[in-house]
């Protein structure tokens, strides 16, 4: 399957599971603290509707050639995830729905010859606009688990643990700062490495799913007494 593809469908699979965990919660489990610190379950929510809309924004700059950030300013984001927090739940049901179905109709309309036009994401990179499928791909699986959605990172499609590991180890190589690592997941025929200059590697053993859990920074799992690290986003 082409790469474009295969993140497509992944989108099709995590906001199915969305947005029937949202449809299924009661109206008093949005007040309820998520996994995430200082943020409610309605938080969460809310910033997964919003950051489909940041995403479309992308989408538009690559079509259109006007320049279309994802936020504003620097504050825009929070600022919205803490005015939809405060939205009564069919509001909130509403706003992550509207926004997301909006996003996926986009991503599959979206011209086949204009993938590698560049954008620049919240965090200032220049990327192919190819890049935001893969985004919304880690948002939608990986806070999928943060809000408990019936499956955690056990439970992610082999390719996509595949997929993250390659995706995180690139970006702490990129940051070039250690710890090294040499990760050796049990469950694959295969390792992946941080190779940071002047850093001794160290060895962590584990399933492919806890390694994407500890570099996330959702937890251990079964690894054992892996080294600390520093924030992921």
């Amino acid at each position: 399957m082409h790469l474009i593809e295969q993140r497509l469908a992944w989108i099709e699979a995590g906001a199915a599971r969305l947005l029937s965990y949202v449809d299924k919660l009661p109206d008093d489990g949005f007040a309820a603290a998520s996994s995430l610190p200082g943020w409610t379950v309605g938080h969460l929510v809310a910033h997964l509707g919003y950051n489909a809309k940041a995403l479309s924004r992308l989408l538009r700059w690559a079509r259109t050639g006007v320049v279309t950030p994802m936020y504003a300013d620097g504050g825009a984001r929070d600022a919205e995830i803490e005015h939809g927090a405060t939205l009564v739940p069919a509001e909130l049901r509403d706003l992550v729905r509207g926004f997301d179905t909006r996003l996926r109709a986009e991503l599959a309309e979206f011209p086949g010859d204009g993938w590698q036009r560049f954008v620049v994401t919240a965090q200032g990179q220049a990327v192919p606009v190819s890049v935001v499928p893969w985004l919304r791909t880690r948002e939608l699986w990986i806070h999928g688990a943060d809000l408990g959605i019936g499956a955690g990172f056990d439970d992610f499609p082999p390719e996509l643990l595949d997929a993250l590991l390659t995706d995180l180890t690139a970006a702490r190589r990129d940051a070039g700062v250690g710890p090294g690592l040499l990760l050796r997941p049990v469950d694959r025929a295969r390792d992946w490495n941080v190779d940071v200059p002047d850093a001794r590697p160290v060895t962590v053993d584990g399933t492919a799913a806890d390694l994407c859990r500890w570099l996330t920074g959702r937890g251990t799992g079964a690894l054992a007494d892996p080294p600390a690290l520093d924030r992921w986003l």
